[in-house]
């Protein structure tokens, strides 16, 4: 089965996941209670990694089952964070959003000075 899949694109795809969580490669390994050359095997295409390996990484990735073998040929991820994440996220966000609409000075203009930062926005939008 390994050698018909894209290990390249696996890997790549494992990066920029490992990225856009903003995990390193140590701690998506403590995650997924593997070791880092694990982890580097797989985002260099080194090697495939057994089924429960796969399983385990998939799930610190936040992905669904058998999403590294959907990669790997050529589809894409089934499912990110599962919703119920995403949506406490939201959660958390909008009780900051609502405690800043209420603050009038410091804490508001740091937040948004912080945003501009983040979204490369200097001079607001």
């Amino acid at each position: 089965m390994a050698g018909e899949l894209d290990r390249e694109r696996v890997a790549k795809y494992v990066v920029a996941r490992r990225g856009s969580l903003g995990l390193t490669q140590e701690r998506l390994a403590e995650r997924a209670g593997v070791t880092v050359k694990t982890i580097y095997n797989l985002e260099t295409g080194e090697r495939w990694p057994q089924a429960r390996t796969r399983a385990a990484v998939e799930a610190a990735l936040q992905w669904r089952a058998g999403d590294l073998v959907r990669v790997g040929e050529g589809r894409e991820p089934a499912g990110a964070a599962p919703l119920g994440e995403a949506l406490r996220e939201l959660e958390e966000l909008n009780a900051y959003f609502a405690d800043l609409r209420t603050d009038a000075g410091d804490k508001r203009r740091m937040a948004l000075a912080f945003l501009r930062a983040l979204y490369g926005e200097p001079d607001g939008r």
